[in-house]
């Protein structure tokens, strides 16, 4: 079994299903991964930025997702197996690769702007954390929320991240058009099992603040629970 890495969800790359080629550890010259494999940011060419779905599951039909994989690293997230689409693994190279959509909000802008679209909510989420570490650099689910607010569109956002707090005048304007709900994803209130699970997530404290934010600011905010763990 691969040594647990500090920081990140997965300790492995799993073989990608589509491959036929599969890598595997040499035993006598040691792993091929590093102990302490650094995140890295590609290009993604996607030529539209709003996907659909049909999931009785899923409780929106619209969605968009500025970054593909997920820094947060959470052990149990069922996007993962989304990576294997672009050649990668949906172990590691899933919270260490990470592709970024930089024209998102053009992107976004032009599909509200066309007259094919036909309103509706969209959802900040899907298959990866609007508000994971790189956004507060690169700002794209800000410049997405300054688009969907020029057209007075309703929007819904899930976080683990208080980066959402940021975000705040944006989300105000918003609510105040009843356009706009976040919800917080909290699976523990324990911290130690916070790290094992969701390693690069914000603390179940500073989700609770978050929440604390954005309900004294009167933006509809609520929590998602889940997974549950006996």
């Amino acid at each position: 079994m691969a040594q647990a890495i500090r920081g990140r969800g997965s300790s492995e790359n799993l073989a990608n299903r589509f491959d036929r080629i599969e890598y595997e550890d040499d035993d006598e010259h040691g792993p091929l991964e590093t102990n302490r494999p650094a995140t890295q940011f590609f290009a993604d060419a996607s030529k539209s930025i709003i996907a659909r779905n049909e999931s009785p599951d899923v409780g929106f039909d619209a969605s968009v997702n500025p970054y593909r994989g997920c820094e947060h690293g959470c052990v149990y997230c069922y996007a993962r197996p989304t990576h294997e689409f672009l050649g990668f693994s949906p172990g590691l190279d899933f919270e260490t690769k990470i592709m970024v959509k930089r024209n998102a909000p053009d992107m976004l802008r032009d599909e509200l702007h066309s007259p094919r679209w036909n309103p509706q909510t969209v959802a900040l989420s899907g298959v990866t954390d609007p508000y994971q570490p790189v956004e507060k650099k690169l700002k794209l689910t800000r410049g997405c929320l300054e688009v969907l607010l020029d057209y007075r569109n309703p929007v819904l956002i899930i976080t683990k991240n208080r980066l959402v707090t940021r975000d705040v005048d944006l989300l105000q304007d918003l609510a105040r058009r009843n356009a706009a709900a976040v919800f917080v994803s909290m699976t523990t209130l324990d911290l130690e099992l916070n790290r094992s699970l969701e390693p690069r997530t914000s603390s179940p404290s500073q989700r609770l603040a978050a929440i604390r934010t954005l309900a004294d600011a009167g933006v509809p905010v609520g929590t998602i629970i889940g997974p549950v763990i006996p």
